[in-house]
């Protein structure tokens, strides 16, 4: 802890001062007395606090709220899809591959953060609550301890895949913290973003040594383009509930670059319907089967969360549609999965990924709960 500056010409001491000088500690607020402190108190609060978190169970549940498995969950998928349409069978590298996939979010939501104290604090100021009450320090240390881990499985693996994993970890570093903290370029910020699904897809080869080779297999390519594009277009999506808080922090984002809200709503609603035809190209171009048609059974659903973006503006109502937008993304990339392969492992792989959405959410380990957004 950090320990105050005491001040002597100042008058007397209240209990509260001489409690600080005594024990040398940041008091604890409440959650009620930190959303009363001014914006500059908040973040002091912050940067100068070490945590107050002494159990166990506390300490997991904070991480893991910051790390955020609910949205860990397309990654995932999206390598599994990757094995499955080049047939790679199912074994420990593969349950591997699951593991670093899935932290690979995880480690860039816990970077996110760590370093995104100015507009949280501005959209979600209980999430700079928890941060505080974890530490700020102590996260980044987790973040690092993570990727580690990250690195140990991958070399298991496969050095090709060791190789991917420490590229996954760059980019998930350096979408927020600098050098180039590329979340504060807007366009640039849509492309790290969707490589969070893109790149475990075309990891999926390195699974195993000398696996399938992918150059000249033109679906397994069109599909990773296409996932490339279909979560520029979540990008898009996700920066539309922090438009305004976003705007008074000066930040740049793919939301703030319009000149009103309803024109960013309408611009990530209109890419999130034309991401969702992305079956019917896909077959048309006879890259894939018609079978793969029945994930058009998406596309309603798309258009009305697009109908949601634009005509329901509260904070609310977007953090509301945002929070489904990760169930729908869940359900679609398992749609695609169960398509290419209708096997009992593969129900296994998407019901384990139905469970950990409402398993994250009944026991409300997420930094962007309802109750957070006021």
């Amino acid at each position: 802890m950090v320990a105050p500056a005491a001040s002597s010409a100042a008058g007397p001491q209240t209990g509260d001062e001489w409690a600080l000088i005594v024990t040398g500690t940041i008091p604890e607020p409440t959650l009620d007395e930190f959303l009363h402190k001014s914006a500059e108190k908040r973040i002091d609060w912050v940067n100068s606090s070490d945590g107050f978190t002494t159990g166990t169970m506390e300490r997991v549940g904070l991480f893991l709220s910051f790390a955020r498995p609910r949205t860990c969950l397309p990654g995932m998928l999206a390598f599994y899809l990757g094995c499955v349409l080049l047939d790679v069978p199912m074994g420990i590298d593969v349950l591997l591959g699951f593991f670093v996939t899935f932290l690979y979010s995880a480690v860039a939501n816990l970077f996110n953060a760590y370093s995104d104290i100015a507009e949280d604090n501005q959209n979600i100021p209980a999430r700079l609550y928890l941060l505080g009450l974890y530490g700020r320090r102590r996260l980044l240390r987790s973040s690092y301890a993570a990727g580690a881990v990250m690195l140990v499985a991958a070399a298991v693996v496969s050095p090709a895949f060791l190789l991917l994993t420490a590229l996954c970890l760059l980019i998930a570093h350096q979408y927020s913290l600098p050098p180039l903290r590329m979340k504060a370029r807007p366009m640039g910020s849509l492309v790290f973003f969707a490589l969070d699904v893109a790149l475990p897809f075309l990891m999926a080869p390195a699974v195993v040594e000398n696996g399938p080779a992918i150059a000249g297999n033109w679906s397994f390519l069109s599909m990773a383009a296409y996932l490339l594009l279909w979560f520029v277009a979540k990008g898009f999506v996700k920066n539309l509930p922090d438009f305004k808080g976003d705007r008074e922090a000066g930040l740049s984002t793919s939301a703030t670059i319009f000149a009103t809200r309803q024109q960013a709503a309408v611009a990530a609603a209109a890419a999130t319907v034309l991401v969702y035809l992305g079956p019917l190209f896909l077959v048309v171009a006879g890259q894939f089967e018609a079978k793969y048609l029945f994930a058009l059974a998406w596309f309603p659903v798309a258009c009305a969360q697009g109908a949601r973006m634009i005509l329901r503006d509260d904070n609310q109502s977007a953090n509301n549609m945002l929070r489904f937008d990760m169930i729908v993304s869940t359900g679609y990339l398992s749609t695609w999965v169960l398509l290419a392969d209708p096997s009992v492992t593969s129900l296994l792989v998407v019901a384990g990924s139905l469970v950990v959405i409402f398993a994250m959410d009944a026991l409300k380990l997420d930094t962007r709960k309802k109750e957070d957004i006021g």
